[in-house]
């Protein structure tokens, strides 16, 4: 007997189009066929060359992997996406790193507080003057199905979060007690964003104060999007800062909290507003810059679909460290992270204008700023997704774990011509239908639901596509798995499955195209995971 799933899977395929036969699907998939190796490989060898040095967002190397993918779209006839005409999409981030010899404050009525004596601070974003009345909320956590809520009567907006120092859980618990972080349990930095605080200040631990030397000579930097848009890797916008314990005394003196400071076997108060203002002066040198996606758009052949774009995104930089191996070498070539997705993509966009051009319109994206904190996808997910019915991510997908390998860190790889598919199943049925088509009807490569679960990082938020399902936009992500490369020099182009990578491509295009030319939209139609409660998902 069928079991449910199978039943829906055989309802799925039954309705899926009937034009199998069809000269257009045809001339699709002999454009997926043409899809050529060789073009794969000089492709991700010139991207992680010695001489492109790993493509640093914000370095010469990027600039000129950037110049190399815009050359090939000038070439193949894509319209640019970009500003004023080109294929290049700016946006501007600002990184401000603290005066610590300037910074400083003061509690209302009290003495000024010095950077370094009375306070530390954590992290930060905006500089400036950071001023507002205190309110103690002890451990910060609300557990809404537990009961937990210190910030219940409470004013919080505008004004800063005096926090206890330590676990940070409530007495008594444990993060296992308390559920998933973000569905049943919220900690002080998700409630002070939500609540509108001014800022975080933390009472100090004692391994705080063991280790406050070297606090006070961290100098803190803060570098983001402007404007901060994005949850996933965006950096934390609140000021969040640690007292000393002459400023904690100074602050609670006369309230409840000054026995529970002065006597830490006694308990913490309930949570109270203070009657006092506090002062934090983040002064900072700031420095603009201007990094960019390279964006090209092939446009739809149906005038009534052609406005709904599916975009097709790998991002083109890569992490670059400083270490030098025993062998002398310096150079993170970033190749399977991600000059793999970047190949196949320009592959994919030389079928997409080869074969006969989908309904709808393909927007495809090599972005930037993705290993600093995706800061090429959020710009663009929140600021120009406005025709964006569904995206496709390509990260990393050129490794293959050997046949009866016992090497622990390829554990994790995918196996020989498998590449890990996530997304459709979980969010649209229009999307899994393009997926299970081209999947029986083609064995290019085998699509493995590997991390197709809303519970897995990646599926959310480690990957370039996050920015995207925060907009309520369903994705489709391929990716064959961590190594023991990632991250590390030895990411070489030699190491890479470049039949496996062919294929990939061929079935990514496949699906793209499908997807592009069927009747229906697709949209994100099943239900929102309780990990994401934020999204609004396009209908």
């Amino acid at each position: 007997m069928l079991t449910p799933r199978a039943l829906a899977l055989v309802a799925l395929l039954a309705a899926a189009p009937l034009a199998a036969q069809s000269p257009r699907v045809a001339a699709m998939e002999a454009s997926a066929r043409a899809i050529d190796s060789a073009r794969i490989r000089a492709d991700v060898t010139f991207l992680a060359s010695d001489p492109n040095g790993g493509r640093s967002t914000l370095d010469a190397g990027y600039d000129s992997a950037a110049a190399f993918v815009a050359a090939r779209l000038r070439a193949l006839g894509i319209a640019p996406a970009g500003d004023s005409g080109g294929y290049f999409q700016h946006y501007t981030v600002i990184s401000s790193r603290l005066d610590t010899a300037r910074a400083g404050g003061q509690v209302a009525g009290g003495r000024a507080l010095r950077y370094g004596e009375d306070f530390v601070v954590q992290s930060f974003l905006q500089p400036g003057r950071h001023a507002g009345p205190v309110v103690y909320v002890s451990h910060g956590i609300r557990a809404p199905g537990a009961g937990i809520d210190p910030y219940r009567g409470l004013e919080i907006r505008g004004a800063w979060l005096l926090v206890d120092g330590g676990t940070g859980l409530p007495p008594g618990t444990t993060r296992e007690d308390l559920g998933r972080p973000g569905v049943d349990w919220f900690t002080v930095s998700d409630e002070a964003k939500r609540l509108g605080a001014l800022g975080i200040l933390t009472l100090p631990s004692e391994g705080m104060l063991r280790g406050w030397n070297s606090f006070r000579n961290r100098v803190p930097v803060g570098r983001d999007l402007t404007p901060a848009v994005g949850r996933a890797y965006a950096a934390y916008p609140l000021p969040r800062v640690t007292l000393s314990a002459g400023t904690a005394a100074a602050l609670a003196a006369g309230t409840p909290l000054a026995t529970a400071l002065a006597d830490t076997t006694a308990p913490s108060p309930s949570p109270f507003a203070l009657d006092r203002e506090l002062t934090i002066d983040l002064v900072a040198e700031t420095t603009t810059y201007r990094p960019y996606n390279v964006v090209g758009l092939v446009e739809g052949s149906d005038p009534a679909r052609a406005g709904e774009w599916i975009s097709v995104a790998s991002h083109l930089d890569g992490a670059v460290g400083r270490a030098v191996t025993p062998e002398g070498d310096s150079i993170y070539n970033a190749a399977d992270d991600n000059a793999s997705g970047s190949a196949v993509d320009l592959s994919v966009a030389e079928a997409l204008m080869r074969g006969p051009r989908p309904a709808r319109s393909v927007l495809l994206i090599w972005d930037s700023g993705e290993e600093i904190g995706l800061w090429g996808s959020r710009h663009l997910a929140y600021n120009a997704s406005e025709r964006i019915v569904a995206h496709f991510n390509n990260d990393m997908l050129g490794r293959t774990r050997a046949p009866g390998t016992e090497i622990e860190a390829e554990a994790d790889l995918a196996g020989p011509m498998e590449v890990w598919v996530s997304g459709p199943s979980v969010l649209s049925t229009v999307m899994e239908r393009a997926l299970e088509r081209v999947r029986r009807e083609h064995d290019w490569v085998t699509l493995t639901p590997k991390h197709d679960a809303p519970g897995v990082s990646f599926f959310y938020p480690r990957t370039d596509a996050a920015p995207f399902m925060e907009m309520g936009i369903p994705v489709i992500q391929f990716f064959t798995g961590l190594h023991a490369d990632y991250h590390r020099q030895g990411d070489e182009s030699t190491k890479l499955d470049i039949p496996k990578m062919t294929g990939a491509a061929r079935m990514i295009y496949a699906i793209l195209w499908h997807l592009a030319e069927d009747p229906e939209r697709p949209r994100w139609d099943r239900p929102v995971p309780a990990e994401l409660p934020f999204v609004v998902p396009k209908r």
